[in-house]
């Protein structure tokens, strides 16, 4: 989410209140205040512009976030599959019939269990074995789409970026604090940028951006964000889950940025080593 978009938050509402979302709970407790503040280092020098909002954690049920992280973990399996839910959205169609041919038994299963536990995104699931096809039906209501239409991702990625961030800070004896859907807006109102992760360890910052679709291709523009926000580089991350392990070599040598797919445990492997080359430096 690097360039101005229409104004929305992660519970459907407009404006969501600033505050931070997690101060290591087991670190020594964080350098940066408790109203969000601390982003304005972030953002420390750049006239006329404000930190406008920041999502909340309470906000996101507990079953949610859990449904988020484990759709991640079936990426390879699901994407294909998401990419064509959005493209009902754009065409204005609920019911979906989406081919299953080719995939293993256990894929299969995998599959259906995992739309069948899509409460409030998806209904009436059904597995046609005779056509190999899974039926249902889209949810149209706002944070359904948001959610199946990207913010699954977003949130997955930002758990996952906790949970490392809090085994560094508990290895190193560092402070911590980690933000999401960080909107940056000047100071009439006018959206600037938004970050779908904003960080900071040991008092560095580092701003992780998430894709879930196939069609993002502006290398250049996330480099010269890193460059105004002054975090290049080597302290920006691109989360592509279609992207190749070559072209995602390609453009981290050209552009002096991380990027990642998602699949084993790349994305850990990322954040851990963007983070501790700036330890070790």
């Amino acid at each position: 989410m690097l360039k101005a978009k229409a104004l929305c938050a992660v519970d459907g509402n407009a404006v969501l209140e600033t505050r931070p979302l997690i101060s290591a709970a087991e670190a020594p407790a964080p350098a940066t205040d408790t109203h969000g503040n601390g982003l304005y280092d972030l953002i420390g020098g750049m006239q006329n512009i404000v930190i406008e909002s920041v999502g909340s954690d309470k906000k996101i049920p507990e079953a949610v976030g859990q449904l988020a992280v484990r759709m991640m973990k079936y990426n390879d399996l699901i994407k294909d599959l998401l990419h064509e839910l959005r493209q009902l959205y754009i065409r204005g169609q609920k019911e979906f019939r989406l081919p299953l041919a080719g995939r293993s038994d256990a894929q299969k299963k995998q599959i259906v269990s995992l739309f069948q536990d899509m409460a409030g995104l998806v209904s009436n699931v059904r597995y046609f074995s005779e056509f190999q096809t899974l039926n249902g039906s889209l949810v149209v209501m706002p944070k359904a789409q948001m959610f199946l239409t990207g913010q699954y991702l977003e949130l997955a990625v930002y758990q996952t970026i906790k949970d490392v961030l809090q085994e560094l800070s508990v290895k190193y004896s560092a402070e911590y604090d980690i933000y999401r859907n960080v909107r940056v807006a000047d100071r009439e109102g006018k959206l600037k940028n938004e970050f779908d992760i904003a960080f900071q360890f040991n008092g560095i910052w580092y701003i992780v951006e998430c894709k879930s679709g196939k069609c993002f291709s502006d290398w250049g523009g996330f480099a010269e964000l890193g460059v105004a926000y002054n975090i290049v580089p080597d302290r920006l991350l691109l989360v592509d889950s279609y992207i190749s392990d070559s072209k995602a070599e390609c453009i981290e040598y050209f552009c002096d940025y991380y990027v990642c797919n998602l699949s084993a445990n790349t994305l850990q492997e990322k954040v851990t080593k963007m983070v501790c080359n700036d330890i070790a430096a």
